[in-house]
């Protein structure tokens, strides 16, 4: 309903005429994971990423050296059927990620079954989506119950505890799909805990920053804050438990300061080293772990912190190419009269967008950006035209939002376009 196929559709199906055996992520591959391994540490990439001032240049060139070194390689191909059901559209990007041997860094084709948009901004919407289920959870279970990968609050979130996931390698898959979207330019992965950074990339055990917040049991947070304190927990069972759990003594009056340290680092590093190894793993399998390593400024890139991560409405009105008059996308729609109005209704709705951008909550400048570019990162040039039309949609191959002239009324407008927006999420052309 509020997004429309474009041209980019026309330039991809040229584009397979020179590419007729695309592969998907389960097709033969190229080298192999120990291959991937020498070629990080034998061909460097050639750009000065190692010396460049800003980490976000040195990032951008890393990678693009990775991808010229693989331009040979067949491209990805990433499909989900739109028209199923949620669970299957999770376990499709599972699927995609838990294949071993995988060269990711090379060109990637993305396309939503069911829906004709195809295109740069569909790689966009893909790789947004990747990163908001890993985020939010994932529909993979046959009880329709969401599946977490990470758990606690924003900014001290840590690996889930669950054994399935270990066994099923999600963290594996969670490295590379953080990985994957930062070859691409794609979201980050906000809010993880400063401990587990510190142990992902290499920080000893025992000088990991562990702080209350990083545990997200809460029981556990009260035992731990009783044993920091005076309060008589000696003779309670589930301290007991826990202590016997952690192959700790029990408490008495001389050691619970130092159990209470003990039993929060066992739930927070203890509990979740296996599931770093592996994320680390699914990070290394996308070829990135070199920059990470002799580039430490990049690490607050790919995991920033929440409020880093979070949108304002300047960082999105300094990106936006105003227009200066109607856009005529039909000749035959012109009139003399659009040449006088025109430029009247051109100023007011877009007036009326800087309003909605100025007043939007955090959450609706991500959607608002992923409905107009794909994803919810502000591009360099974020183009408006105001135009003949019912209802705005968006054109994500050219980063270009069309809204209707119509508009008399902020507040028709401001329902108009939250309706819209909201759509991001269920595809392109649907409703």
């Amino acid at each position: 309903m509020l997004r429309e196929a474009t041209s980019c559709e026309r330039t991809e199906n040229a584009l397979r005429k020179y590419q007729n055996h695309n592969i998907d992520a389960t097709s033969r591959e190229g080298p192999g994971s120990s291959q991937i391994q020498d070629m990080e540490t034998s061909a460097l990439p050639s750009h000065n990423w190692r010396t460049a001032a800003d980490p976000r240049v040195a990032a951008h060139q890393f990678s693009q050296d990775l991808f010229l070194r693989n331009k040979d390689l067949e491209p990805l191909r990433l499909r989900v059927d739109i028209r199923q059901d949620k669970q299957t559209q999770d376990q499709a990007l599972v699927h995609f990620y838990s294949t071993d041997h995988v060269q990711w860094a090379r060109q990637l084709y993305c396309r939503l079954e069911g829906d004709p948009a195809t295109g740069e901004g569909v790689n966009r919407h893909m790789m947004s989506t990747v990163m908001f289920k890993l985020i939010s959870g994932f529909h993979i279970n046959s009880d329709s119950t969401i599946t977490r990968i990470f758990e606690g609050e924003s900014d001290h979130l840590i690996p889930s505890v669950s054994a399935d996931l270990i066994d099923n390698r999600l963290f594996t898959i969670a490295g590379r799909m953080i990985g994957h979207s930062f070859l691409h330019s794609g979201p980050s992965f906000p809010g993880l805990s400063p401990a587990v950074l510190h142990v992902l990339f290499g920080g000893s055990l025992e000088t990991a920053p562990i702080t209350l917040e990083d545990c997200p049991d809460l029981d556990i947070r009260s035992v731990v804050q009783a044993l920091r304190g005076d309060a008589d927990i000696e003779d309670s069972e589930y301290v007991h438990y826990l202590c016997l759990y952690a192959n700790l003594p029990l408490p008495n009056v001389t050691n619970r300061k130092w159990l209470a340290e003990k039993l929060l680092f066992h739930a927070v590093i203890d509990k979740t080293k296996f599931q770093i190894d592996q994320l680390r793993k699914g990070l290394q399998d996308t070829g990135i772990w070199p920059l990470l390593i002799h580039r430490s400024d990049v690490i607050p890139i790919l995991f920033p912190g929440e409020s880093d991560a979070q949108l304002t409405p300047q960082m999105i009105l300094d990106q936006i190419v105003w227009p200066e008059s109607l856009t005529i996308i039909f000749d035959q729609f012109y009139t003399p009269d659009d040449d006088d109005s025109g430029v009247a209704d051109t100023d007011r709705v877009s007036g009326y967008l800087k309003t909605f951008i100025k007043n939007a909550t955090p959450a609706d400048l991500k959607s608002l950006t992923r409905f107009w570019t794909g994803w919810e990162l502000p591009s360099t040039e974020m183009k408006v035209e105001v135009v003949n039309a019912l209802l705005p949609t968006a054109y994500t191959c050219f980063e270009k939002l069309r809204l209707p002239r119509h508009y008399n009324s902020y507040r028709t407008f401001d329902i108009d376009l939250r309706a819209c927006i909201s759509s991001s999420y269920s595809g392109f052309g649907c409703t």
